[in-house]
């Protein structure tokens, strides 16, 4: 792989973890995928940021947008109408030549009265793609 801001090649492989904030959402990654570029780079290639929203977006239900501002439960259509509480979840991104890493999300959830389903908020779900994308962003440049 190429690094993107030098072209230098190298292997993909995991380096520290990283724990972000934004907005109403955390998230820990264990240890980041990166690059192993040979002038030091700290990125982590835009294949492996995809599979960590898509794993997220995949594992993580999320309620629906309606008129009038209400959000329904993405499995039965039902109005969210119960509180909305912090809850950690787990995600386990598990990617075609990416190495399996996991995240730790913080974030705002709502069971559904009706079937049960826990579920992001509408207003949290911009929250939680921002928050997996700044957790895979790259570090503070190297040392002169």
């Amino acid at each position: 792989m190429r690094c993107p801001a030098c072209g230098g090649q190298g292997p993909l492989q995991l380096g520290a973890g990283t724990e972000v904030e934004v907005g109403t959402v955390a998230v820990a990654l264990e240890r980041r995928p990166l690059l192993a570029c040979p002038a030091g780079h700290d990125h982590s290639p835009a294949a492996v940021v995809a599979g960590g929203v898509h794993a997220v977006a995949e594992q993580l239900p999320r309620g629906r947008a309606r008129l009038l501002r209400a959000t329904v439960c993405t499995h039965c259509g039902e109005r969210l109408e119960l509180p909305v509480r912090r809850t950690r979840r787990t995600v386990t991104v598990v990617e075609e030549g990416v190495p399996v890493h996991t995240l730790h999300l913080d974030v705002p959830m709502t069971r559904c009265g009706a079937c049960g389903l826990d579920q992001v908020p509408e207003r949290s779900q911009d929250d939680v793609d921002a928050a997996v994308r700044a957790a895979y962003a790259p570090g503070p440049p190297p040392a002169a």
